[in-house]
């Protein structure tokens, strides 16, 4: 279920950064793409290597949304 989750983040901020951020040459398909595979890379990564929450919902859904603004992020400025 945690997965779904992710998704739903990913979708969520790649939207929010499509309408937001003008000019990243990318589109808002692309942008939920992005931000899906960081929801993804954070959540799941930081959850095995230990860094990350492991007990709570919230800490994982706030670790999603961290690595899915943080991928557009990284993108944006490449």
């Amino acid at each position: 279920m945690v997965y779904v989750w992710f998704v739903v983040i990913g979708l969520v901020v790649g939207l929010v950064v499509g309408k937001f951020l003008a000019g990243n040459n990318f589109g808002i398909p692309s942008d939920i793409v992005f931000a899906i595979g960081g929801a993804f890379t954070f959540g799941v990564g930081l959850a095995a290597s230990g860094l990350g929450t492991t007990g709570s919902m919230g800490g994982q859904l706030v670790m999603a949304a961290m690595g899915a603004l943080f991928l557009r992020r990284v993108l944006k400025v490449v």
